[in-house]
């Protein structure tokens, strides 16, 4: 029953109540300009009861006394007592906005009654912001904004999502983006593009600045802009994934990979740039190869890693990486694969059938197969392009062991050796 009746006293104490016009009308006479002057014997807290319940946010008494009924309350509370108090009960949210904004926008100090709707880290400082022309330069609580955006739709959401409506950092985007991404799935998408930009950039900048280079990604996910969201996410990757692999490391590139489904191929080619940067040339033509780049990596092994191999006869190391570009999907995409990275291969070819061929008895057709194969190489190893005098020295290594290979005698076919016999 209490609740009830601290009910129907709010109900007739709003604009159209009973009491409320009531006390209205009757409140000036009684207290303000009466003989009686009994405001002078009432607590200031009971006379802004009577003025809140008169619908009066301010209330001019005798001898220049005023009462406010807003002097002593946040900027929240006074917006609500506009909504419940100073306007009907089937008034609008947007109603009482626009009435609060009044409150604290008129020019004149004199009608100014309600303070500003600050950000929470300067309510209670004592801090005034002077209002200016330009609302873009305004200082407002996030909280007004989001009220402004509920009673208009078009709302500038730039205002809104400015990191000191928020905190006292300028440089601190973290609420403000996620704002920003719950505001998005609302359908909100009226923010400008260069806003945006500096939203998304600036968040993920942060992050990267706090050594979370992993969601920093995560937030460039985000950006529309396919062709940009792509450039940003690489140029990211090639600051921060590193050649060394530790649990660490393994750990967030598989969270890339798995659950923000970033390309492996973008993780090995920024991987490929470290090595450059580092000269590993080895790791370098490897992360190539892992992100797709035949041909990068083919012109690396045959400038780099080809003549150090023939050279020691480490074939082996060779044959690894040339087998791997040799099936022909991958191999038609390389420039110079028949004149270059298919000669070092079939030469490794031709000294692993060598050695074979010396360990276990092989019939005529093979050795004619081989005399075949050492023959042709003859020819094309004189196609290789050399770059300095390491590769000038493969070359003739290349060119002095098939000719060795070319000078061994053929064992005589058997319908030739028949015939002798008879």
């Amino acid at each position: 029953t209490s609740l009830q009746g601290l009910f129907g006293v709010t109900q007739a104490s709003q604009p159209g109540g009973l009491f409320g016009t009531a006390t209205n009308t009757s409140t000036g006479t009684a207290f303000g300009t009466g003989t009686l002057q009994a405001d002078c014997f009432i607590q200031d807290e009971r006379l802004r009861i009577f003025a809140l319940l008169a619908g009066k946010p301010v209330w001019q008494l005798s001898e220049k006394k005023q009462i406010n009924v807003c002097s002593q309350l946040d900027w929240k509370r006074s917006l609500a007592i506009h909504l419940w108090y100073l306007l009907p009960p089937t008034a609008s949210i947007s109603r009482a906005l626009s009435m609060y904004e009044e409150a604290f926008q008129n020019t004149s100090d004199s009608d100014r009654y309600a303070c500003s709707p600050l950000p929470s880290y300067l309510e209670g400082s004592g801090c005034v912001i002077a209002e200016e022309q330009n609302s873009q330069a305004q200082l407002r609580d996030v909280c007004f904004h989001l009220l402004k955006l509920y009673s208009d739709r078009h709302y500038d959401l730039n205002q809104l999502l400015e990191p000191r409506s928020i905190t006292a950092d300028p440089l601190d985007y973290r609420l403000s983006w996620h704002l920003w991404e719950v505001l998005r799935a609302l359908n909100y998408t009226h923010l400008s593009a260069q806003c945006e930009g500096v939203l998304q950039a600036s968040y993920a900048g942060q992050l990267e600045s706090e050594g979370l280079w992993e969601w920093a990604i995560f937030v460039l996910l985000h950006i529309d802009n396919s062709c940009v969201r792509e450039k940003a996410v690489r140029e990211l990757l090639t600051r921060h994934c590193q050649l060394l692999e530790t649990p660490e490391s393994w750990a967030k590139e598989t969270f890339l990979t798995q659950k923000l489904c970033v390309p492996a191929e973008w993780i090995h080619e920024a991987k490929a740039v470290r090595a450059h940067m580092e000269s590993d040339k080895h790791l370098e033509a490897l992360c190539l190869f892992k992100a797709g780049h035949w041909n990068r990596c083919h012109k690396l092994i045959i400038r780099h890693l080809a003549s150090d191999a023939i050279i020691n006869e480490n074939y082996d190391y060779l044959k690894g990486f040339l087998e791997d570009l040799a099936p022909p999907e991958r191999s038609s995409l390389i420039q110079d694969w028949e004149t270059s990275g298919l000669v070092y291969l079939d030469y490794i070819r031709v000294i692993e059938m060598l050695h074979h061929i010396q360990q276990v008895d092989c019939s005529g057709y093979d050795l004619e197969q081989l005399h075949i194969k050492v023959t042709s190489l003859c020819s094309r190893i004189e196609q290789i392009q050399c770059y300095n005098a390491k590769d000038r020295l493969a070359q003739s290594v290349l060119g002095l062991q098939t000719l060795q290979r070319a000078a061994l005698p053929l064992p005589p076919r058997e319908d030739t050796a028949r015939r002798c016999h008879l």
